[in-house]
This record gives structure tokens, C-alpha cells and sequence, in this order.
């Protein structure tokens, strides 16, 4: 018999609803699956036309000294595992992808949820999961950008709010890709080599597949099983992350062999997986720096769906396929 391996408490809404401007949003339209190895992309466009909010990213960010990272009040005696803070003093709000992992400070980290971050050059709190479970120590508490997000499975143990789980995720990883070492930092999967030499090749082949519009989100599969569909109402900020997005659905297919018997995946079931997720029953929401989060759950998945508090438009919605285990 197959049960799920994960499931969301439904937990009191600590916000109010979506409103109307969520609730306006224009059809999807679904394109022609490419496939690539093991993978398969099915690109979701929006008839959204804007105009769109611009965002600075995680990387521009530190590179341009307009956004800056450290432990809590810059003081290592104050630092906790599960809170930095951020400061932006650049002229457009920055976007942080949940996911992303920061490196240095005490312990590498990962960023807990998508994050707006004003542009407001104030100090914030901004939550995160530990991805380093044996360092506690830094000369510097500032923190360097990895250009990286964490694999899907990674980010599905993000959703369950356990930083067990977590680092349980981490270590699982670490050894499957034989990058275990001392600290347990994920950073040594990420930074291997190998990995990333067949990032860049799988990404590579796929990019040139993709379609030449404007595309809002991608369904990624791994063997015709989809995994995850990631959703932008914002097609230039899908522009910006694609690369990225793309190199952590490479890094989780690096997992599996070629099925060569594997079902074809068509769009008619990446809509019916789309429609199904966007409908799923509502089990959190919560309002932080900048965003309001709205977790979905149902048979077949969980997801995330979080709306920019200033603009009053959805973000990103990240709807993932709960992983089936004997």
C-alpha cells in the first residue's frame, strides 16, 4: 500500500484572505512539453501585460552593496539559527526566493519563504532554515550569495516549518551525491563540480528548447512524473530566476536514471495537476516582511502561494507533488 509522505497541520489563518486583485487574474496558457534526459518541462504563459513590478535580486543586490545580510544585530552573541536580517538601500524592492541559500554568517542558510524586502533602507527580520548543522562560528557575520536554490525536496521540507527535517534533507543529499563532510553543509553539493558541470550541460540543452515568448512558470517532471510547477504573475521576475529555477529541477533529476519506459507527459495533465493544486484547500496564511503566504494542501500536493503586499498581486506560487513512498 503507498502513503504520503507529507501532510500539513492545518493551522489558524493569522491573515485575511486573497483579495479581489488575486482573484482577477487572466487564464494560463500551457505550451508544448520539451523533454530533455529524464526531464521534462511543460512553459505556463500568463495573458498578464503588466505594467509589472521590478525587483532586485539576492545576487545584484550584494554585488551592487545595495543589500546587505548579517546575523541578528550584526553581533554573534545575538545570532540565531533561525533568523538574519536584511537591509535594502537600493531603489526597487528585492525579491528573495525561498530556497535560496546564503552563504557565511554562523551557518550557512536557506531562506524559509519568498520575501519582499522594502526599499526602505531599514534593518528586517527575515526567516531562514540552517542548511550547515556543525559550524556555530564566523569571523565575518555578514553573508555572500551561493547563486543557487535548494532542490525541490529540500524546499518541500522547508514548507513542513521543521528544521529536522531539514537538515535531515541535507545530510540525505550530501550523501547521495557523495559530498558528505565535516560541518554538513549543503554548500559542498551545490559547489561540486561535477554537479555543477551537469547543471550547466542539461541547462544548456533545455534553454534551447524553451520557447521564445515571455513565459510566466514552468511543470517540471522527472520521467513523466510530475514533481513541481512554479508560477510567476510576474514574467520578467521568471526571467530573471529561470536559470536558477531551472538548475534546481536539474539537481533533483541528477537522482534518478532514464525510465526509457517512462509515460509521455502531456499538457493536458500538467493543466490538471495546475488547476487541481491552484484549487486545493487553504491551511495557513500568514502575512511577513512584504508578502502574504497562503499554503494550499490536498491529496496531491502542497504548495505556496505568496502575493507582494504592496502591489497586492501574486508573486510566485510554487505547487508541489507530495513524493509517494512503498
Amino acid at each position: 500500500m503507498k502513503r504520503w509522505s507529507l501532510s500539513l497541520l492545518a493551522l489558524t489563518a493569522l491573515a485575511p484572505p486573497a483579495s479581489a486583485g488575486n482573484e482577477d487574474a487572466k487564464p494560463l496558457d500551457y505550451g508544448d512539453p520539451i523533454s530533455f534526459h529524464n526531464i521534462t518541462l511543460i512553459p505556463v504563459m500568463s495573458a498578464e501585460t503588466g505594467p509589472f513590478q521590478r525587483y532586485t535580486l539576492l545576487e545584484t543586490g550584494l554585488a551592487k552593496k545595495t543589500l546587505h545580510i548579517r546575523e541578528l544585530n550584526g553581533q554573534s552573541d545575538e545570532a540565531t539559527v533561525a533568523e538574519v536580517e536584511v537591509k535594502n538601500a537600493g531603489e526597487q524592492p528585492v525579491f528573495l526566493l525561498g530556497g535560496e541559500m546564503i552563504l557565511g554568517g554562523k551557518q550557512d542558510r536557506i531562506i524559509q519563504a519568498d520575501t519582499v524586502v522594502p526599499k526602505d533602507g531599514k534593518w528586517h527580520k527575515v526567516a531562514v532554515f540552517c542548511v550547515e548543522q556543525g559550524r556555530w562560528n564566523g569571523q565575518k557575520m555578514q553573508f555572500a550569495a551561493s547563486g543557487a536554490v535548494a532542490h525541490l525536496r529540500l524546499q518541500e521540507a522547508a514548507m513542513t516549518g521543521r528544521q529536522d527535517r531539514v537538515w535531515a534533507e541535507v545530510a540525505r543529499k550530501n550523501a547521495e551525491q557523495g559530498t558528505s563532510n565535516e560541518t554538513e553543509t549543503y554548500r559542498r553539493t551545490i559547489q561540486n563540480a561535477k554537479v555543477r558541470r551537469q547543471i550547466a550541460s542539461h541547462r544548456s540543452e533545455l534553454e534551447k528548447l524553451l520557447p521564445s515568448r515571455p513565459i510566466s512558470g514552468m511543470i517540471f517532471a522527472v520521467n513523466g512524473e510530475i514533481q513541481v510547477a512554479d508560477l510567476m504573475g510576474n514574467p520578467p521576475l521568471f526571467a530573471d530566476l529561470k536559470e536558477k529555477l531551472l538548475s534546481a529541477y536539474i539537481l533533483e533529476a541528477l537522482e534518478h536514471q532514464v525510465d526509457p519506459k517512462a509515460p509521455k507527459l502531456g499538457k493536458k495533465a500538467g493543466k490538471a495537476f495546475m488547476d487541481e493544486a491552484m484549487a486545493a484547500p487553504e491551511v495557513n496564511s500568514k502575512a511577513s516582511l512584504g508578502t502574504r503566504g497562503v499554503q494550499k494542501e490536498n491529496a496531491e500536493s502542497v504548495s505556496n502561494e505568496t502575493t507582494d503586499l504592496e502591489t497586492d498581486k501574486k508573486v510566485r506560487s510554487t505547487y508541489i507533488k507530495k513524493k509517494r513512498t512503498k
